[in-house]
């Protein structure tokens, strides 16, 4: 029989997943505790309400069997343990032929807990040297370390094989950051490379083309010197053409030189005629302004008063008299009182 060791806990009842439940109920085990108390509370108290119907009391020879799939397992198995303060080797017998019954109804893989007045020792001897049970069990327990304990000294003591599962969860570590490779080869940033400026016209640089030798000024070698120049150009002004007194082919007579100068006097005379009309016709204009504004500042003391004469220079406005009540008669007092 292959045992596996599960803590005594909600977590470990859900993961468990075996095929077949077995729980060990006494007589007078009220109210249910271990392993039936925590498939009572999955049942919502189910198992309570089964032993308080009478369906199930806990005595010995007593076995149930129902479907578990509210549970995670496929069958539950109920059995009677009896009335407490029985001996530990009685009880011993009692689960060895229970796990005896389990084995013949088929089940390969079972989940149970040991009673609690049996020793782990001879709990866990029991169960290595019963042939005849599953092919596996899970064992629940209050320190599944000291069940491991127990297992080991049955085995020491030179019993039947005995063999149990051991759980070994394997956690992964995070990988380790590897530093970069070092290499000899050190990577330098590429230098810049700037032409450098050449005050001459012909010195090559990086980047620009080459003259061409053909359009290089040279100083004339002798050869040179010797080969005709073609003259300047002359840019100087032509002289004035002459005027000559020939008739011309026009029908039209040419004016001498003295008609020309009277012609001449005669246009300098009429543009000066023609200044001084301007100057005269300025001048009038100047004094029709001056005139109509003497007429809008006239003295005050030459305006027209209702328009009949002018008054004096000494003149002085009368002074205002308010003019004197009128007697009230006597029909007007009766009236006021």
């Amino acid at each position: 029989m292959d045992l596996s060791f599960y803590p005594l806990t909600l977590e470990a009842f859900d993961q468990a997943n075996a095929e077949a439940l077995c729980l060990f109920v006494g007589l007078d085990e009220r109210p249910l505790v271990g392993l039936s108390g925590l498939c009572d509370w999955r049942l919502s108290g189910g198992l309570s309400r089964m032993l308080r119907s009478g369906l199930v009391k806990g005595e010995d020879g007593e076995a149930l069997l129902t479907p578990g799939s509210k549970l995670g397992f496929r069958k539950l198995f109920l059995f009677g343990m009896g009335p407490q303060g029985q001996s530990e080797q009685e009880l011993a017998a009692r689960v060895a032929e229970r796990i005896r019954r389990i084995g013949r109804a088929g089940v390969e893989d079972a989940a149970f807990q040991l009673p609690a007045s049996i020793s782990l020792d001879l709990g866990i001897r029991t169960l290595v040297d019963e042939p005849n049970g599953p092919a596996r069990a899970r064992v629940f327990g209050l320190d599944p370390a000291a069940m491991v304990r127990a297992l080991s000294h049955a085995a020491s003591r030179g019993g039947s094989e005995a063999r149990h599962e051991r759980r070994v969860i394997k956690v992964n570590a995070p990988p380790k950051s590897h530093p970069p490779v070092r290499t000899s080869v050190t990577h330098k940033p590429a230098a810049t490379t700037i032409p450098k400026a050449s005050p001459l016209s012909f010195a090559t640089s990086p980047g620009i083309p080459k003259p061409d030798s053909s359009l290089v000024r040279r100083p004339l070698s002798a050869a040179d010197a010797e080969l005709p120049i073609a003259p300047l150009a002359d840019l100087t002004p032509p002289p004035p053409v002459a005027t000559t007194s020939a008739p011309l082919a026009s029908s039209r007579p040419v004016a001498s030189e003295p008609a020309l100068a009277r012609q001449g006097m005669a246009a300098s005379e009429k543009s000066a005629a023609i200044e001084r009309q301007a100057a005269i016709q300025k001048i009038a204009t100047a004094e029709k302004e001056a005139a109509s504004q003497k007429e809008l500042f006239v003295d005050p003391a030459s305006r027209l008063v209702g328009g009949k004469a002018p008054l004096p220079a000494d003149y002085k406005s009368p002074r205002f008299v308010p003019p004197e009540p009128k007697a009230e008669s006597k029909k007007s007092k009766g009236k006021k009182r």
